[in-house]
């Protein structure tokens, strides 16, 4: 087989799995044309990004702490995230399926491992003989924070939508708390290349934290479900 298509199967999998088992919890599934829109509308996220990268953002070097976290919040927490939420908002004002609070979880999953297979494949892609390797790596730790990130925006998203007493603050926690997380996820990322005196330190942190946000997206996903299970008001 061409390396260039086990490449793209290798980048696109794990998105694949980790959306598929996440649809397969939904007790009332979403019509298929909804959620590869979803799907279609997280791949487009990603060439938007780039543009927006290109003619707005500045170039902001990772070589030192400082400039890790800024590169990680202006470069890629903020515009991916907004974009995302933009995608999932635009689903549910279009949707009449999107009824359920799950079903925001689920649509933003789908909108979320659209762009982590996008990402995937280019920097797969882009790399040499250590295309394996880089796969691997981003199929245990890239891949499912993407898939983290949507969750947490799904799920405060669809309770703000379907509480519109307090639709603000729940939005306003789905756009801004992936944006946090997202960013400090990417500094720890940077700063972990860079060779300080900190790095054992940041290693530990990244690892402990990547724990942490993993069993609370499970906690998240499964307070969702019973929320359907039991009627929103």
């Amino acid at each position: 087989m061409n390396e260039l298509y086990l490449k793209i199967i290798a980048a696109v999998a794990p998105a694949v799995v980790l959306a598929v088992t996440l649809i397969r919890k939904d007790r009332r599934p979403e019509p298929l044309k909804w959620l590869l829109a979803a799907i279609g509308l997280g791949v487009l996220a990603g060439p938007a990004v780039i543009l927006i990268g290109n003619l707005v953002l500045p170039d902001i070097p990772a070589d030192t702490f400082m400039g890790a976290f800024l590169t990680s919040f202006v470069n890629a927490a903020i515009p991916e995230e907004m974009l995302k939420f933009l995608a999932l908002y635009l689903i549910a004002s279009q949707c009449r399926h999107f009824d359920e609070v799950f079903d925001g979880v689920v649509y933003a999953v789908c909108i979320g491992m659209g762009f982590a297979g996008l990402e995937n494949i280019l920097y797969l892609i882009g790399s040499d003989d250590e295309w394996l390797v880089v796969g691997v790596a981003r199929a245990l730790l890239s891949v499912p924070v993407h898939y983290f990130f949507a969750v947490i925006m799904g799920s405060f998203f669809a309770l703000g939508w379907f509480d519109r007493g307090n639709r603000k603050f729940y939005h306003t926690a789905a756009l801004l708390l992936p944006i946090v997380v997202y960013g400090l996820y990417d500094t720890l990322c940077f700063s972990i290349s860079l060779d300080t005196d900190f790095s054992a330190l940041l290693l530990l942190a990244f690892f402990v934290g990547f724990r942490y946000i993993r069993r609370y997206v499970k906690s998240l996903t499964r307070s969702m479900l019973k929320l359907d299970e039991y009627g929103t008001e």
